[in-house]
């Protein structure tokens, strides 16, 4: 093993971690001062070009703006030297896997200080984990080294799976839906999220006022909502939880942190009350949509002073979005917020998954703002003790995307994959469900951005690829709503412009529920294998031993003595055989 910590001058210079019980450790206190890097060359994690293994990289996005990829194999081929950086890691750790054997690096400190680098250089494959921060390290640079029980990515996911359980870190479903009821419940049926009303995205007048406000579309009324409610109902749908986007004032990112009054174009409070009562009532959970991370100038309870500044001092810019240009919320500030907004909620009789957006789907950023300065750690702790707060008073806590720092705090994510088709960088020769493998059984979520409204989607695969991964699925009445169409959440979208759109919605949503009913059961279950049989066969097997076959082919499928038609799947349980 070799280590050097490195200036922002280019000065490199040797550095001695401390190593005993598979741990690998540098004390915060002996981090040299105006060291701003260090990389860490781990013997176990290199292979010459032309062996049998591979690297496993938990995300292979290449920038912020991808959010968050799938996880990555990297096999030790034969190809021209260069290096590729895989610098946003939504769960601290890496593996390698060579010589029938496998092992499993957790990034226990500094997890979210890091970037992993795969080189390849005179015929020898190199992963390296790189340590970068601003400032001075408030926590020890620590690795932990894990053993696997087999040489699979499975066996990684399992691994970390069980260092996270291990540690408390979070828990599985089935005990957690003991503390906390909701969450058990919204794994049994779809989520419905609702886009009731918003302005033009991206906005034409970045700093609003109440005189420049642009206009507020209204999709969806209280009134409709109602009606959506009683439509499912009729319809015999048993399961199912609505989620509100844009109830608040001036509809969806319309003047955060501001919310009240509650948007009166929609029906205001009463109509609002009138919705939850009627959806408790037919044993349907209901929840809102709110945001503690973004804000906007026509905010009226927002200061300067609950801004995330950067080193140099100048706000965090989080894009144009409906409240025009948005800064981010220092978390540590915008708590403040959410112990006034969530006071008032647990006063609503909510019952569901509060979401709250952004949150899980960015890395947290350190805050430089002096009234409250946070190093990436701590803010992330703050973004975790809001989710927390919002479950304690709703009955369950999600957000979007999948960065882990506060996984014990969620009970759904949104999208746990945001591009799951982004192109392979150089050094990366298969895209894997790591996240799923690793969570499954833990919360609940859907599998990515383009599983988005599979019961009314004429494609069988967005069905099947939300089935692998082990997803809840997910519908979106006006899942489209920029002005550039920029359709993150694909074309397929529900809309209840009249009688018959909903009609058509609500019978495919029920369709789609009555097939999850059939597997509901294993959300509860942790996957253990996913392995790729070939010809578009996939074998997913859980720890209750139920296994599912599930064929992506346009042609019938043989495997384990069955065959499973084309773009379909078959589910083999033991306890039926």
């Amino acid at each position: 093993m070799n280590a050097f910590f490195q200036w922002a001058d280019g000065r490199r210079e040797p550095a001695r971690p401390h190593c005993q019980n598979h741990t690998i450790q540098i004390p915060k206190e002996e981090i040299p001062a105006g060291a701003c890097a260090l990389e860490i060359e781990l013997d176990e994690f290199t292979a010459p070009a032309g062996s049998d293994g591979c690297f496993l990289v938990p995300n292979i996005q290449q920038n912020a703006c991808d959010n968050v990829g799938p996880g990555g194999v990297i096999r030790f081929q034969h190809r021209p030297d260069g290096e590729t950086h895989f610098g946003f890691n939504s769960m601290p750790f890496f593996a390698v896997i060579r010589d029938g054997k496998g092992v499993l690096a957790v990034v226990s400190g500094m997890s979210l200080e890091y970037e992993l680098i795969v080189r390849l250089h005179n015929g020898t494959y190199h992963l390296t984990p790189r340590f970068q921060w601003e400032g001075e390290p408030d926590e020890a640079i620590e690795l932990k080294l894990l053993p696997l029980d087999e040489p699979t990515y499975s066996a990684a996911a399992r691994a970390y799976r069980r260092y996270q359980l291990e540690r408390g870190a979070c828990l599985p479903l089935r005990e957690r839906a003991v503390r906390y009821p909701a969450a058990g419940e919204a794994a049994l049926g779809p989520m419905v999220r609702l886009r009731l009303a918003w302005k033009p995205v991206p906005s034409p007048v970045p700093e609003q006022t109440l005189e420049n406000e642009p206009p507020l579309h209204v999709a969806i009324t209280f009134d409709r909502v109602c009606e959506i409610i009683e439509r499912f109902h009729r319809r015999g749908i048993r399961h199912a939880e609505f989620n509100l986007v844009g109830w608040n004032c001036s509809g969806h990112d319309g003047r955060w942190p501001d919310w009240a009054p509650v948007e009166p174009r929609l029906g205001g409070e009463a109509g609002l009350h009138k919705v939850i009562e009627l959806a408790r009532q037919y044993g349907y959970l209901i929840s809102l949509h709110s945001n503690n991370i973004d804000s906007y100038s026509i905010s009226s309870r927002l200061s300067p002073e609950d801004l995330l500044l950067d080193s140099d001092g100048n706000p965090v810019d989080g894009g144009s979005w409906g409240g025009g240009r948005c800064r981010r919320l220092c978390p540590k500030a915008a708590y403040r917020f959410a112990e006034e907004d969530f006071a008032e909620f647990s006063r609503w009789n909510l019952y569901g998954t509060h979401y709250i957006d952004v949150l899980s789907i960015l890395r947290p950023d350190a805050c430089f703002n002096p009234a409250h300065p946070l190093s990436r750690r701590e803010a992330g702790e703050w973004r975790g003790r809001t989710l927390r707060l919002a479950r304690e008073s709703c009955g369950a806590s999600s957000s979007e995307g999948a960065w882990d720092f506060c996984i014990g705090d969620m009970d759904y994510v949104l999208y746990a994959v945001f591009k799951p088709d982004m192109p392979l960088p150089q050094f990366c020769d298969e895209a894997i469900p790591l996240w799923h493998l690793v969570y499954h059984g833990i919360l609940t979520y859907n599998s990515d951005c383009g599983t988005v409204n599979e019961a009314i989607s004429p494609d069988p695969e967005k069905m099947l690829r939300n089935l692998e991964c082990g997803g809840r699925p997910l519908n979106y009445f006006y899942s489209k709503f920029t002005t550039t169409n920029n359709n993150w959440m694909g074309e397929d979208d529900c809309s209840c412009g009249t009688d018959e759109e909903l009609d058509r919605c609500v019978e495919a949503i029920a369709r789609s529920a009555e097939e999850f009913s059939k597997r509901s059961d294993l959300q509860f279950e942790f996957i253990e294998r996913h392995e790729r049989l070939g010809g578009g066969l996939v074998r997913v097997e859980y720890s209750n031993g139920t296994v599912l076959l599930i064929n992506h082919s346009a042609t019938p499928q043989q495997a384990e003595g069955h065959e499973v038609a084309a773009h379909s799947y078959l589910r083999l349980d033991p306890r039926r055989a």
